[in-house]
């Protein structure tokens, strides 16, 4: 069996062994993008009043800058493996990336919605064909790293039973988490190399062709 096909296989295993979890994120991640878009409009609605001209460029496209793919692809790269890393803190910064990302594209979405005609549908659109990718490697960060902190719960629990007898023990019962774990990020990582450079140069034209014609 090649490398390939058998990163395949562990994908799909890991993928159906953490079912429940990954829904349970995406769940998360949705109520925090939906809540903070209602939550903050007031907000938005309030920094409407105190601003008087905004610049048309920056106003009438969802991205708020040009950038790279490279750019792109490092920047969600790098915020996942510190997540990942951070997450042997019981799992607590996994669950943190999630929550923000979700109340910050939320309030963004909102900004739009407030400033721009057809903003929220506009900002849907932009989001569509890289949020696909993006969001679900998100997701995976965050369940990629909460089970780094499970594995290293399980170890220990694992080692200090009586049954245990000795390290390769314990790490050979519970090495399944953490090979899943890493699956999981590397499978996030291929999400996201999908996932930069449609943001770069799809998205923006996609929803400006889309806009365009309702």
């Amino acid at each position: 069996m090649n490398i390939l096909s058998k990163f395949k296989d562990l994908t799909i295993e890991s993928l159906k062994d953490n079912k429940k979890l990954i829904i349970g994120f995406y769940l998360l991640f949705i109520i925090c993008f939906a809540g903070a878009w209602i939550l903050s409009a007031d907000v938005v609605s309030n920094a409407l009043n105190n601003i008087g001209a905004l610049n048309n460029t920056v106003v009438n496209n969802p991205g708020v800058s040009q950038v790279s793919a490279t750019e792109l692809f490092i920047h969600n790269e790098l915020g996942g493996i510190i997540t990942y890393i951070s997450s042997i803190f019981f799992g607590i910064p996994a669950i943190i990336l999630l929550i923000y990302n979700g109340i910050n594209l939320g309030i963004t979405g909102q900004f739009m919605n407030a400033f721009v005609p057809n903003g929220g549908l506009r900002y849907i659109v932009y989001l569509i064909p890289h949020g696909i990718f993006e969001i679900t490697a998100t997701v995976l960060q965050s369940v990629s790293g909460l089970l780094l902190f499970y594995f290293i719960w399980s170890f220990i629990k694992e080692y200090r039973s009586d049954e245990c007898s000795g390290v390769p023990d314990a790490y050979d019962k519970t090495k399944k988490i953490l090979i899943q774990s890493l699956i999981l990020l590397i499978f996030s990582t291929l999400l996201l190399v999908i996932a930069a450079p449609i943001e770069a140069y799809v998205s923006i034209p996609f929803s400006e062709l889309v806009m365009g014609k309702v």
